[in-house]
């Protein structure tokens, strides 16, 4: 199952961000990237931003990816993220999202050449594929390092 999922998570690069702050619950739609061994999910978004704020308030984070591109509406998988969002600080570590996303992402580089934009590492704690309206696959996955 747990390649099913990433294969998922590689195939596709947009995702609803569900974050909470003070206001409550919001929801972004974000392109990603995701780490070879699909740990981990990268994002980007300007700093002035209430996800920016959410996310730095408060790093639990939801993510949502699905294969409605891909598939006719009867057969949509839908992929559940549950993990925890960290701002990459390291600078390397950065500079090298940054360039996944420029190869990844061509159409987002306008926002990847300002000044005050974050790359955030979201680490995957658990997931939840839907196959359909009713078969779904839950699985928990080990704490990892989170910065």
């Amino acid at each position: 199952m747990l390649d099913q999922i990433n294969a998922i998570i590689r195939e596709n690069d947009i995702c609803v961000l569900a974050t909470a702050g003070e206001q409550g619950p919001h929801t972004s739609l974000m392109a990603y990237a995701c780490s070879p061994d699909c740990s981990r999910v990268y994002l980007v978004t300007p700093r002035q931003t209430q996800k920016y704020r959410n996310l730095c308030a408060q790093p639990n984070v939801s993510l949502m990816v699905d294969t409605r591109e891909q598939q006719p509406r009867e057969s949509v998988r839908a992929l559940t993220i549950n993990g925890r969002g960290y701002e990459i600080s390291d600078a390397a570590e950065s500079a090298a999202v940054r360039e996944v996303f420029s190869q990844r992402h061509a159409h987002l580089l306008p926002l990847l050449e300002q000044n005050d934009i974050a790359f955030f590492s979201v680490v995957i704690e658990a997931l939840q594929l839907l196959n359909g309206p009713s078969e779904a696959h839950y699985i928990r996955l080990p704490i990892a390092d989170g910065g």
